[in-house]
């Protein structure tokens, strides 16, 4: 397969799974934390970290660690680390008029908080390395 199908393929993989992530991360807000649902869409917020990732992974491994592709993937990883943050924000604030689950709220806010760390560490080792 030629390298611009190889981008192409990671460039939507990553949209897709940040779009997955904004849509599913505030749905995990009024569920509570046993019950199936709130598993079957935690299961897709993970998916989308995962296409998210694997996005800038594919790219940075089909060329070999370019200079220009590690730019790319720094601003990639950047655009990561923002809306996880945010999403990290929205689930830790506090909410007294609306219908949410205090155990669900950390829970998503922990994992928001996790994909923020995975993206330094991600930035950090694509310079160092």
């Amino acid at each position: 397969m030629s390298n611009f199908l190889w981008v192409l393929f990671s460039i939507v993989g990553y949209i897709a799974g940040l779009y997955i992530m904004l849509k599913t991360t505030p749905m995990l807000l009024a569920r509570s934390y046993d019950e199936g649902l709130f598993m079957a869409i935690a299961a897709a917020d993970i998916l989308g970290a995962i296409l998210a990732f694997g996005g800038i992974i594919v790219m940075l491994a089909v060329f070999n660690a370019n200079i220009f592709i590690k730019i790319i993937d720094f601003i990639l990883l950047i655009g990561v680390m923002l809306i996880t943050a945010r999403l990290a924000m929205f689930s830790l604030r506090p909410r007294y008029a609306t219908r949410t689950n205090k155990i669900s709220q950390i829970a998503a806010g922990i994992y928001c908080i996790c994909l923020v760390v995975a993206a330094v560490y991600c930035i950090v080792q694509l310079f160092i390395s």
